[in-house]
């Protein structure tokens, strides 16, 4: 499961399987290591599945989705065609 962003205690990556899908992201909040992670569409933005993550931390995921869709697609696209590359830090 690449790491495709972080930001503070967020981890968002893809499931390798998953790159035939449409594109999303699934985000993992580190700070419960035994919760449900959320999943995302990179598309529109909403949400498939929630996890464990509270209301406040699934708007903050979209926002940063949102302002970071070029280069965290662009990390994904790489990984697909085999280039491995560091997590982008979401700002």
């Amino acid at each position: 499961m690449p790491k495709i962003a972080i930001y503070k205690y967020l981890v968002f990556y893809i499931v390798s399987y998953d790159l035939g899908e449409r594109l999303h992201l699934h985000i993992s909040n580190t700070k419960s290591r035994k919760g449900k992670d959320a999943k995302i569409w990179l598309d529109t933005y909403k949400v498939f599945e929630k996890g464990d993550l509270s209301n406040k931390e699934i708007a903050l995921c979209q926002d940063l989705i949102k302002n970071n869709n070029e280069k965290i697609v662009a990390a994904i696209l790489k990984f697909a065609k085999g280039v491995k590359s560091k997590p982008i830090n979401l700002i």
